[in-house]
Order: C-alpha cells, then structure tokens, then sequence
C-alpha cells in the first residue's frame, strides 16, 4: 500500500498558489545545504515522494470536508441537536442553508484544493528534467499528478463555479492579484479534461500490492466520467464507463457489508479509495463524529465520541427509502437507543473496536456499483426507452441486496416499470440507497436539476420534526446550486460573489 509520505510537506508549503518573493538579495540566497522548491527534482525517488505528497490532501478532503457539502446538506442526513454544546453550530447552519461565506467548510475546500494544485504545478513544471530510471516511469507519475490535479479542479468547479486557472507554479504576488475567475466551462476544457485524457491514456490498469492506492486508469475514467454528467454530457460518459466494466478489472462483491471491511481492503469492487492504515500512523477516525454523541463507547468498544458528535446521521427520509428486506439498510444504517431514544447513525464504516489511533476503514471514492449505475444512466440518457441491459444493471444489485427483480409485467404492482419516466425513477432509487453517505447524493440531485426541489421538501419534514428550528424560518429556503466563494477570498481578491450569497 503506498504511504503518503509527509518529508515534503515543510518544503512545499512555500509552494502554495500564491508566494510572496523577497526584495533582499541576501535573503533569497540558496541554502547549500537544505532542498528548496527549486533544487529539489532531481531524480525518479524524489518525484515520486513528492506526488505521495498530494494524495493526503485529496484523502483530507473526503474524510473532513466533502461529506459536509456532499451528504450534510442533502436530504440523507442531517444532526443529532445537542442543547448543551451550541459551539458547533457555524457546521450545523450547513445542513439547513443558513451558512454564509465565512463558513470554513467553504474555505477548506477551497485551499486544500489550491494547495494540491499548487504541489502538483511544481512536479510538472520540473519532472521533465529530473533523473528516472525508466522512461514509463515519468509519464506514469506525470499522469498521477494530472489525475490529482483535475481532481482539484473538479472539486472547485462544481462547488464553486467560475475559479482561477492556475497550471504552472505562480510565485509573483501582483500576478496572483491580478488572476480572476475563469468561466467554468474553460475550467473543464484547460484544467480538468486534458489532465484527465492524459491520465487515461498512462496510467496502469493496476498496481502490485506494495503501490495498492495509486490511481489507475479505472480512476481517471470515473473521473472524466463524472465531470461529463456534470456537464450533461452522457454521450461523452458512457464509452469511458463501458471500457471500465469491461475491463476485469473490477467486480460486486457477494456480501455488501464487506465492500467497507477493513478485513477485504481494496477489495474487487473498489475502483480508487482514500487509503488509511493505522500502522503507517494514518488511521481514520472520520466516523467517529457520526455517532450519537451520547453513545460513550456502546458503539465503537474504544474511542468515545466527543459532546459535537452526533453529525451526519441518516434521515428520516433516506432510511424510509429502503424497502423491506434490503440488506443495505442494517448494513449501512445503524440505530442507538438510549433509554426511550433513538438515534441513528452511519454504520457503514464502523467495525469495532475503534481505538486510539482510528481504524483501517479506507474511504470509497469510485467503486464499481458506482460504475454500473453510472453505465445505466448513461444508456437511459442516450438511447431512451427501457432497455434491458439497464433492468439487469438494477437487478444485480437488488438480488445482492436481497431483493425481488424489478421488470415490465411484473405481477407485483410495486415492482413492474413499464415506461422511461418509471425506468427513471427506479434507477435513481435504487442509486440513492446503494451509495447512500459515500458523497454522492448532493452531485446526482444537481445532475437530475431537482436539488432545489428535493432540499425544500425535505426542509418541511425537518422543521415539523425539528424544534430548534423555530428561530430560524428561512431555513431550508435558499438552495443554492453552488457554493460561497470563502469571504476571503472575496476581500483579498476581489472576486466576485457566486448568486444568491
């Protein structure tokens, strides 16, 4: 498994988007002795440590932040409300859309995304000239670190629109001022897709154990894959998704369950996933804040989550979105009861004991389910009608899961899809349940164009269940597509705000 090695990270924090430069010549001497931002590429191990470098900033990312723009502020979870912290709150406000630009989720992503960027500017502006052993080895690493990149870029662009273009290390403070935002769209044409193709066409179908993690070309094509139905684009899509199941590369694991089980790491059906092993010192303890925070150790047999505990807990909504007898349910969803309440919780990345240190729960960034339902999708989008190969696409996973067929004719009324529109529907369901709190929730209902519709009907149901939001009847009324560009950007820069913050 590859080790995010972390010797780079003094070295390039002067490396971030934007450096301010000394007017003393004495002061920008190079030291004889220490690497700098400039002295550093030189040979093959040295590249390679440095794009290890960037995979935890994308690991933090979905393990701190994602989730809480992905999950947080749909309709699938929501927070346990704890009357004696309120100290919490400013991440609460996310959930029902009253949070304003000074919100530090918005900031977090924003530089840790600018951050990746500006690691990866530095190793492609220099990996041409450094020493590799092999050849195929150079453009193996270039590739990763285009594939990091655009994953950056595709982070910036669909949570905040039109963002700077940066592609090559930018060091001139006045320069840096001077950038505006790019249109998105040149965001997708200059940033993100070329980095992407790049990516597709050098990277390897897959890696021996010891570098278990890297991306692959499995990964770069979900990417790309993602970024065209974000753009509507699923002609684009489906070539890209058809290569990966019919690669063999990939595959359903029988039990679901042991898709997360640390014990089946990296398993068949994992495409690319956020890497954590407590022995390397990098154990993930993401789920820990989404326990009841009254669960002491009950859950866990270990840790005991703090009084801000209590976030991300599955809705009312998403646990009635399950039908009767789906495995997926118990699997992912678990429910605490202490005394006369009962709270729920995510399950799916909870295998006891949780101890000091966090666990082997890897986060799941593309997996195989994904890719199919993906495929399906693309085909309903495409060539309309109700083909069969999208009826079996669902049915796989429903018999997995535990659950009768669905198809034209059934005689169970509930289970009989006779149009598109139902064909539709069932597909998206089905969607919704299969990779409920893996981040996806948010990007699927602006790719449907019904956010704004599903996140107000979804508001009413909390505001008759949640009396803490009394004082707060704007909640759950101004459902932005995107995000505030962070408030400091906005004075340092003078960008201009996104509509509607």
């Amino acid at each position: 498994m590859i080790r995010h090695n972390q010797y780079l990270l003094c070295l390039l924090i002067a490396a971030g988007l934007f450096i301010s430069s000394c007017g003393d010549d004495y002061l920008n001497r190079v030291p004889f002795s220490n690497y700098t931002s400039e002295n550093y590429w030189e040979n093959e191990v040295q590249i390679t440590t440095a794009v290890n470098g960037i995979y935890p900033i994308l690991r933090n990312q979905f393990a701190g932040d994602i989730w809480k723009l992905a999950e947080f502020a749909t309709d699938n979870t929501t927070f346990q409300f704890n009357p004696a912290d309120r100290g919490g709150q400013i991440l609460e406000e996310i959930d029902y859309f009253l949070a304003n630009a000074d919100n530090g989720v918005f900031a977090s992503i924003w530089n840790s995304s600018y951050n990746g960027i500006a690691r990866a500017n530095f190793i492609l502006i220099n990996i041409e000239d450094a020493a590799f052993t092999e050849e195929e080895n150079r453009a193996i690493r270039e590739a990763e670190t285009r594939f990091l990149r655009a994953f950056f870029y595709y982070h910036l662009a669909i949570h905040f629109g039109d963002v700077p273009i940066v592609l090559e290390p930018l060091t001139d403070e006045e320069e840096a001022i001077a950038r505006e935002r790019d249109p998105v769209e040149q965001v997708y044409a200059e940033a993100i897709i070329p980095d992407l193709e790049f990516a597709i066409d050098n990277l390897p179908a897959d890696w021996n154990a010891a570098n278990t993690g890297r991306a692959t070309r499995g990964a770069a094509q979900m990417l790309l894959a993602k970024v065209h139905f974000s753009r509507g684009d699923y002609a684009l899509a489906l070539p890209l998704l058809n290569s990966i199941v019919e690669s063999g590369e990939y595959g359903l694991m029988q039990n679901y369950r042991d898709i997360f089980d640390p014990a089946f790491d990296n398993n068949q059906e994992i495409i690319f996933a956020a890497q954590f092993a407590t022995a390397a010192n990098q154990g993930s303890g993401f789920m820990l804040g989404w326990l009841p925070f009254n669960s002491g150790a009950d859950i866990t047999d270990g840790l005991i989550p703090g009084s801000r505990a209590g976030l991300n807990i599955p809705t009312r909504d998403i646990v009635r979105a399950y039908e009767d007898g789906d495995r997926r349910l118990n699997a992912s969803v678990g429910f605490y009861v202490d005394g006369g309440d009962t709270t729920t919780y995510i399950r799916k990345y909870v295998y006891p004991p949780i101890p000091t240190g966090g666990t082997d729960v890897d986060w799941p960034i593309f997996r195989y389910a994904d890719a199919l339902l993906m495929q399906a999708e693309a085909i309903l989008e495409t060539e309309g009608g109700i083909p069969d190969n999208v009826f079996q696409t669902i049915n796989v996973l429903r018999s997995r899961a535990g659950l009768p067929a669905i198809f034209p004719g059934n005689p169970n009324p509930d289970l009989d899809v006779q149009t598109n529109e139902a064909l539709i529907e069932a597909l998206r369901r089905e969607r919704r349940v299969e990779l409920a709190f893996e981040s996806h929730r948010w990007y699927d209902l602006l790719r449907y164009g019904t956010v704004e519709e599903v996140m107000r009907a979804h508001g009413e149901e909390q505001k008759a269940i949640q009396d803490f939001l009394n004082p707060f009847p704007n909640a759950y009324t101004d459902i932005n597509r995107l995000w505030a560009i962070p408030s400091n950007e906005i004075i340092g820069f003078g960008y201009k705000q996104n509509e509607g913050w």
